[in-house]
Formats: structure tokens, sequence, C-alpha cells
């Protein structure tokens, strides 16, 4: 756990929605039909779909369901990120430290990421997803 004071809540602006895991570290990766980043052990960041991955300065495409592709994604083990947000159109963007970065665009048939967290009483829970076709949902 890194001792940098993080936002709880999911803040929104005017063309995104800010996520509270900036300066927190990944610390648990599972892998089943889709990919999962469990963030200092209360968030977890759920990525359905195919998503993008930058590190190294090369750009690796990860399908969740091909076990080959999946593997460049233990490299965010222990990794902290720098920025996270969703973009209104359901984008969804997460810098990691070293110049990593995540991006997972919106499935037009369905869901393709949820985020949620929280650790009760001590933070409150919260759920973000992406619609199908666009668009965030809070929940």
């Amino acid at each position: 756990m890194t001792d940098t004071a993080v936002d709880s809540q999911v803040r929104e602006e005017s063309t995104h929605y800010v996520l509270p895991l900036v300066g927190r570290e990944v610390d648990q990766l599972c892998v089943d039909y889709a990919v999962t980043l469990v963030v200092e052990g209360t968030d977890t960041v759920r990525l359905i779909t195919a998503f993008t991955l930058l590190i190294g300065g090369r750009t690796h495409r990860v399908d969740p369901e091909d076990l080959d592709s999946v593997a460049i994604v233990l490299q965010l083990h222990r990794a902290v990120v720098i920025r996270a947000h969703a973009a209104k159109d359901g984008t969804l963007i997460i810098d990691f430290d070293d110049g990593r970065e995540l991006r997972v665009a919106p499935d037009p048939d369905g869901e393709a990421w949820e985020i949620g967290g929280g650790l009760p009483p001590v933070t409150p829970s919260y759920l973000i997803a992406s619609r199908a076709g666009g668009g965030v949902r809070l929940g």
C-alpha cells in the first residue's frame, strides 16, 4: 500500500470521470474470461473486451480470451496508477508509472469494462462501467 493520500470517490468533470485509483498500486491480477486488476486489495478494474496496453513505447493488443496476448499484463503487477479516468464516451484510460498506459474503447455489443471498490465504512463503495455502444453508467 502506498502512503499517498487518495480520493475515494468518482469525480465528474466536463468530459470524463476521474477514478479513485491515483497513487495506488496494482497488487493482484486475475484472468478468467476477462482480465481483472486488483488495486490495493479493495478496488477491481475488470476488462471484459480487447484493450491496448502501451509498455516501453510499444502498443500491445490484449484479448482477455487469448491467453497468449494476456501475458503482457503481468507487467502491471506492482504498477502505480498516476492517472485514471473514464471518458463520457465510454473510453477507459489508466496511466501507470514508467509511462505504461492501458486503454479500453467502448464495445458496440456489451460492457467493455467495469470498476468497483471501496471499503465501507472506511471508504464509500462505488461502481462505474461502460455501456454497450458507448457512455458510462454509475452505480
